[in-house]
């Protein structure tokens, strides 16, 4: 080979004008615009045009070097600002995900009050001293309470019940602008995997995190319900991101398709 040729001098300044990519990937270009230079070379030479002109010919064709890198260094910025879309597109759908099971658990603290009253989710704390004015707002949304204490619990049963539900139609609403946003646009296995691994972490936090409020508010006294119906949901949803996200792995094993 020569290494003065035309196509030798082309791949030279492609190298320097591809300065700073990663190495393997400026290898796979490398090899790539190689392999389409001598196959058309080879093509012209086999028509009687002679080897030296043939080569001209075909980096004349495949344009300039500077040009070629412009092209990727275009092509990089779409990949990010399409990897940037995802991602606030995965975290809105993530803050839905998380206010719709945030709505769920509102559910199960409704058939848990329902089943064992507004003691079964909150309590006030053996001791505890509950100040006048707070009595006398709880006392007038629950007349019929017939103590402070019992007013205190339901308004605070009714606030976790509540609240949580209102938080979830919140969620149903980002949800709806979160697939608007998508609009069947396809997800990277890259933008994937951080969906999923953050997905996991904050729900697995939740199940960790409610599980030990409620052993701690289930010893103090104060109403371990609150905590477990959090719990109920936020475990299932760990796991089941737990599997997306082993999925997600188990894809990265497999070379990615070439365009």
């Amino acid at each position: 080979m020569n290494t003065d040729s035309p196509i030798e001098r082309y791949l030279d300044d492609l190298v320097r004008a591809l300065a700073g990519r990663p190495p393997r990937e400026l290898r796979a270009l490398l090899a790539e615009a190689e392999a389409h230079l001598y196959d058309d070379a080879d093509a012209a030479a086999a028509r009687g045009v002679p080897r030296e002109q043939a080569e001209r010919d075909a980096v004349a064709r495949f344009g300039p070097a500077d040009d070629l890198a412009a092209a990727e260094r275009a092509l990089d910025r779409g990949r990010f600002a399409s990897l940037l879309r995802q991602l606030v597109t995965s975290a809105v759908l993530l803050g839905g995900i998380g206010a719709v099971a945030v709505g769920v658990s509102g559910l199960v603290a409704a058939v848990v009050r329902a089943a064992g009253g507004s003691h079964a989710l909150v309590g006030v704390r053996p001791g505890e001293t509950l100040s006048p004015a707070d009595c006398t707002r709880w006392l007038a949304l629950n007349p019929t309470a017939g103590s402070c204490r019992s007013a205190a619990v339901a308004d605070w049963a009714n606030e976790t019940v509540y609240y949580r539900l209102a938080l979830g139609v919140v969620g149903l609403l980002v949800l709806a602008v979160g697939h608007w946003l998508r609009r069947g646009r396809p997800t990277s296995r890259l933008a994937a995997m951080i969906r999923d691994t953050v997905g996991f972490a904050a729900f697995a936090l939740g199940a960790v995190g409610t599980l030990l409020l409620g052993i701690d508010s289930a010893v103090r006294g104060t109403g371990a319900g609150q905590w477990f119906t959090g719990l109920v949901v936020a475990a299932p949803a760990a796991g089941v991101f737990a599997l997306l996200l082993l999925r997600d792995l188990r894809s990265f094993e497999q070379p990615a398709a070439r365009s």
